[in-house]
């Protein structure tokens, strides 16, 4: 969980990327270095504003979503081919 200079927030935590992901915001790129994976998302506020809940136990939502959101973005780590 980092702001970028260049605008844009990103995470290697996929827990966080799919509370992101769950709470509205798009993934706008990911990039890879070697095994880990960032999760790239246009910088805004409010990108800080639910990882800050999430990080504290504070955030609220859909689980099956959050589920849901989680199983795409492991697909997605996953079938990355080398």
């Amino acid at each position: 969980m980092r702001p970028d200079n260049d605008g844009e927030y990103k995470t290697k935590d996929i827990g966080e990327c799919s509370a992101l992901v769950t709470s509205g915001q798009k993934i706008i790129n990911i990039q890879r270095d070697g095994k880990l994976c960032w999760f790239v998302f246009e910088h805004t506020n409010k990108c800080e504003e639910i990882s800050r809940e999430y990080f504290f136990g504070n955030l609220q939502g859909n689980l099956r979503q959050y589920n849901e959101a989680m199983n795409v973005l492991k697909n997605r780590i996953f079938s990355y081919v080398r």
